[in-house]
């Protein structure tokens, strides 16, 4: 099935911020929270941290906070203390500000606008992108790999969309059902929640269309891979993949993290 790169509405510049929260919030709350999607991304993001040596965190493209409500306690447990930095090129500050509210004074965000292609220098730990990467075309995408390669910078991609017809095809139905279900528990409670999604359904049909295009969009492991190419070196691993969880969806992974010293690595073979 070819990539196909279209249109989504969360990424243009004319769509409305209260929509574009609205949408991340449905996505981040009852998806990645409620159904633990990517807990099993844990042992990679510990193992990039360690052969980083650092505890610092730059989540770039955070949405409504994504997975880090139920990640960063995980991770807290099992190294210590977590310095996490959430970004993003429209900030979701109600979503930032909660997060930071929970989990304390290890969490923080950037209030300015943060493209993920020019991150700043002082912006310093594992990159991380959770349900984003799709988001950007192979020229774009490339510059993200790149400048975490020239940088030695670690970078952890992970995507739960699947560029299956199955998945594009079942879409609709399941976003329709989780919306009707879950909408009454999202956060911030609004009315004008309510009205969008029941009333005047224009954050069910943003959710379905950038639903079936992120799932279009996504990148396969041997796609990723040629991503990759043109930045190979001895003292920097890169690794794709996919994890096939008992419960929940494939995730698709690409990570990168200097070598061990005096050792080099190629990438790993598909799981």
């Amino acid at each position: 099935m070819r990539r196909r790169h279209l249109f989504e509405f969360e990424d243009q510049q004319w769509f409305p911020s209260p929509l574009r929260d609205m949408t991340t919030d449905f996505l981040q709350q009852s998806l990645m929270l409620r159904m633990s999607v990517y807990l099993p991304t844990l042992p990679l993001i510990t193992k990039v941290l360690q052969a980083q040596g650092t505890n610092k965190i730059v989540d770039l493209c955070s949405g409504a906070t994504g997975p880090w409500a139920e990640l960063k306690p995980a991770l807290d447990e099992s190294l210590g203390s977590t310095n996490l930095t959430l970004t993003d090129k429209h900030p979701n500050f109600p979503a930032f500000e909660r997060l930071c509210d929970r989990l304390g004074t290890t969490v923080h965000f950037l209030s300015e606008s943060v493209d993920a292609t020019e991150v700043p220098d002082e912006l310093d730990g594992v990159r991380t992108l959770f349900t984003s990467f799709h988001h950007f075309s192979p020229l774009p995408a490339k510059r993200i790999l790149g400048d975490a390669f020239r940088q030695r910078s670690a970078i952890c991609v992970f995507e739960f969309t699947e560029r299956r017809w199955t998945t594009v095809l079942s879409l609709p139905p399941l976003a329709l059902l989780f919306l009707a279900l879950t909408t009454p528990s999202l956060r911030p409670r609004r009315l004008s929640r309510f009205l969008l999604t029941y009333a005047l359904p224009v954050v069910p049909c943003a959710v379905i269309w950038d639903g079936i295009v992120s799932n279009l969009r996504t990148y396969q492991p041997e796609e990723l891979e040629e991503l990759v190419h043109d930045y190979r070196s001895p003292d920097y691993v890169w690794e794709t993949g996919q994890l096939h969880p008992d419960t929940g969806p494939t995730i698709t992974y690409l990570i990168g993290y200097r070598a061990a010293t005096g050792r080099s690595q190629e990438a790993n073979p598909r799981r």
